[in-house]
Formats: C-alpha cells, structure tokens, sequence
C-alpha cells in the first residue's frame, strides 16, 4: 500500500506533466521570439521542411581527422590543398587568427574550436570562399562549423567601417554547411555572408545548392545590410539566425554581374527552394526581406520570424530594376533629382501611368542618381537603348507565393527607419526619432533611427498567425501598397544627433 508521501509525489508529477501538456506550441514561440530563439528545433519538433538533415548531409564517419598547427591564412591555404585530395576534417584549435582569402575545397570540413577569434588580414574580400572561382568543376561537401561552441569572425576594427568586407561569400557548392559562429561588425558594407552568382562559369545557374546556415548571430550591422544575403542559390535552409541592425536574412536578388548573364539568356540567377526557420532582428531595419529586383524566383517558406526594436519584421519589395545615371550628367539636387526622372521616363516612348516606384535617390555614397522602375513602365513595349544598355529586355522580377508563418515584431524605438517609411509612424511619435545625418560617414537622409513602424510592409509575402507586441495607438501592423501615411511631417522637422559606432569592447 502506498503510503502517503508517495501519493503526494505522484499527484505533483501528474499536475505538473498536465500542466506542461497544456501549453500550446503558440505561447513557447512567444516567448522565444521576445529575445530568444531556440538553438536547435531539429527532429520531431521541427515540420520536415525545416529539418537541417534534409538539406545537408555530414561527412562520413570514416574521414580522416588531421589537426591544423599552424597560424597564418597562407599556412591554412597550403594545409587545405594538402588534404583535398582524399578529403578531411580539419580541426583547428583555440587561439586568435588573423586571416583573409581562406579557400576551401571538396570535402573539406573546418572545425573551429569554441572561443577561436578570427580577425581579416585584408581590407577587402571575404575571409572564407566558398566555391567562388568561376574556373574548374563544381565544389561538393563542405563545412565550417564551431566545435563545441561558438567561434567569432571579428570584423569590429575601426578600419573595416563602410569597406566592403565579408565573413564567408558562397557560390558553386553542392552540400554546404555553415554553422555555430558570432561576427562583429562595424558597419562595414557588405552582407557577411554572401551567397553569391558566380558569373563567367560552365553552368547554367552558378550558385551554391543543398545547404545549410545555421546558429549564427551578428552585432554591429550597417544599417543598409546586414547577416545574409541571397542573389544566387536553391534548396537552402536558414535557421536561427540572429542579427543587430541591417537586415538578417535578405533574399534580394540584384546583383549586377548576374543582370548582366541573366539578361542576355545565358544564365540563370535567383533564388529557389528557400526555407527560413527562426530568424531575428533587434534595432535594424527587418529580419527578412524579399526583393525580387528583376529575377524570376522559386518558392520562400518562412516561420519563427521576429524582431525587436527594428522597423518592420518581414518587407516585401516589388519586383523592379534601377536605371542609373551613368554617365553622372544630372547635378545632385532636388532639381537634378526631377531631371533624371524625367529623362528616364522620356527613354519609354508613349509610356503614361506609374513610371517610378519611387523618387529617385543616390547611390554608390551619394555620387550619382539612380531610380527603381516600376513593374508597369517594365511591361512597357517600347525602350530606348540608353534603358536596354544597362537592363536588355528584362522584366519586374517576383517570388513564386511566398508564406510566413508566427511572425512577430516587438515594439522599440531604435529601429533603424528608412526615408520612405517615415511617413507610417505616427506624428505624435515622431519625437523619438533622431536623424544620424553624415555622423557615420553617409550622405544625410540615409537613414534615420526611431519607433518600430510594424509587422510588414508590401503585399508578396502571405502571413499567418502574427503578433505584434506593445505598440502604441496609431500604428498599423501591416503597410501594404494602399495604406495611407500616418504622418506628413517633413524629415527637416527630425532631430539630429551624432550617430554612435558599434562597441567592440
């Protein structure tokens, strides 16, 4: 006979086993997408679509371990070609590198050491290269994963600010893994991992395929970029990636190399097959955003997206293609700006309607005009050759139905806001903005730092089951492409403050 200790034991077993049954999967997502994002959801917890073992397969067990002892990015380069033949996991251990240009192989697998610090030794690349020569076949099975932890790319130093300096870029592989790792920005101006179009290769579509990036996290991202971005690449899993400021996971297809293969049909560039799972952003401008520019891309399924203090958790931009001011003939004012619109749109004969999707702006750091044409003018029949020089005959790009599902945003006020958002924060909240100007070494206007405008902006991605927490009255959770502006106010109006540069303490 039970004695009554033993009930009692029992009875608190049952009510807390019931009590954690009851919990929906819904209320555990909400709070993991506060500040958190769970390490690891594989197996049953995980829908099929999302399950890292269906995207990448690990090296057999029987490869061989070699230990690398050396210490500089040519002494790994040497070590790399030395062991590609048969292949090996190449085990490197804890210390402080300073490396650039590192280029992996077939079948070769980096295991870095939790704790490793590794920072560039070059003021321009990426650190890691991945299937990026457009010479020889196709790379197949690699890897860079933290071993026991995580290691850090730390790309902090004040001297990587605004240069175009990267973690790994991602090109020609088949099976690839990256995995376990921090990198510290400052600012620098390209996405940090890059999954690139490799132009001037023997095949059809030159980008990486059947693979995964995984647990990674950055701080310090320049605002107008961000963890990842997508120009080439199919059958792909993104899962839990966390990124402060910029954009985490940019699935923007607008790489001018592969304009140039894809528009004169010998190439095929975009994006297919993209499944993202878990992925955050905190005080930058979204988590995940889709920007077809003018490829014609596959299917996108999302789930767990959230943000903290950022402008909106998911953005949806309109298939479109810029025109440049190429020869800078227009001056860099508003008249300028006017002029070059109405150039532009002259170069479409008989074109009446929406040309722009909107007013054009700067690039290349404020030093020429250029200006996004609008899917209407693109379906246009006549073109001049000043357009078909820089766009051939190409057209509005788009995704194939794209979903997202538990999407969440998290109200703050250090998002980072772009110009054209400006208009959606409410007026009476418009005194928690400050305007950064040329503090941070970019043209006044280029961004601005505020409230979190909502859950969405643009009408290509279908959201199911969205939150949005603590924002005040007057919001609106979902921009679309008829939503009236909440505030006229001019962006002179904001004020200005200094901008403060990432801590790389």
């Amino acid at each position: 006979m039970m004695n009554i200790k033993s009930i009692i034991q029992k009875t608190c077993f049952l009510i807390i086993f019931l009590g954690l049954a009851s919990c929906s999967f819904d209320n555990i997502e909400e709070y993991e997408s506060q500040e958190t994002i769970s390490q690891d959801l594989d197996g049953d917890k995980s829908p099929p679509n999302f399950n890292s073992g269906n995207f990448y397969t690990p090296p057999p067990p029987n490869i061989k371990r070699v230990r690398f002892d050396g210490s500089t990015s040519a002494e790994l380069n040497l070590f790399i070609n030395r062991n590609k033949k048969d292949g090996a996991i190449i085990e490197i251990p804890q210390n402080t590198y300073t490396w650039g240009k590192v280029v992996l192989k077939s079948n070769i697998h980096l295991e870095i050491a939790a704790g490793t610090i590794i920072k560039p030794d070059m003021n321009r690349g990426a650190v890691f290269n991945i299937g990026t020569s457009k010479n020889g076949d196709r790379l197949e099975n690699v890897s860079i994963v933290g071993k026991g932890g995580r290691f850090t790319i730390d790309m902090c130093d004040a001297r990587f600010t605004n240069q175009f300096i990267a973690a790994a870029r991602v090109g020609r592989v088949d099976n690839f893994k990256l995995s376990r790792f921090n990198i510290k920005d400052r600012r620098s101006i390209l996405n940090s991992i890059l999954m690139i179009h490799v132009s001037g290769a023997s095949e059809r579509k030159p980008g990486a395929k059947n693979g995964v990036i995984e647990n990674i996290s950055q701080t310090g991202s320049h605002t107008g970029y961000g963890l990842v971005q997508t120009y080439n690449c199919s059958n792909v899993l993104f899962k839990n990636l966390r990124c402060e400021g910029g954009i985490t996971l940019r699935l923007e297809t607008d790489d001018r190399s592969m304009k140039n293969d894809v528009k004169n049909g010998t190439k095929d560039g975009g994006v297919e097959d993209i499944f993202a799972d878990g992925i955050h952003n905190s005080r930058g401008l979204s988590s995940l955003m889709l920007s077809p520019h003018f490829a014609q891309n596959g299917k996108v399924k999302a789930r767990r997206i959230t943000s903290t203090s950022s402008g909106f958790t998911i953005r949806y931009d309109e298939g479109t293609l810029a025109i440049f001011d190429s020869q800078r003939a227009f001056p860099l004012t508003d008249a300028g700006r006017t002029q070059f619109q109405d150039f532009v749109k002259a170069q479409f004969a008989g074109f009446t309607g929406r040309a722009f999707r909107e007013n054009a702006f700067k690039r290349n750091n404020g030093t020429q005009w250029a200006v996004n044409l609008s899917p209407e003018i693109l379906d246009h029949p006549n073109r001049s050759g000043y357009i078909t020089s820089q766009i051939g005959d190409l057209k509005a790009g788009k995704f194939d139905n794209p979903t997202a599902s538990k999407v969440v945003a998290n109200y703050g006020t250090k998002a980072k806001l772009k110009q054209k958002h400006l208009k959606f924060i409410p007026c009476n909240q418009w005194n928690k903005m400050t305007d950064p100007g040329a503090s941070f070494g970019l043209f006044k206007g280029f961004e601005y730092i505020g409230p979190s405008a909502g859950i969405s902006i643009g009408d290509g991605v279908r959201i199911t089951a969205q939150k949005w927490n603590n924002f005040p009255d007057g919001f609106i959770q979902n921009v679309n492409d008829n939503t009236q502006p909440k505030c006229a106010d001019s962006p002179s109006s904001i004020q200005g403050a200094t901008g403060n540069y990432p801590d790389c303490n």
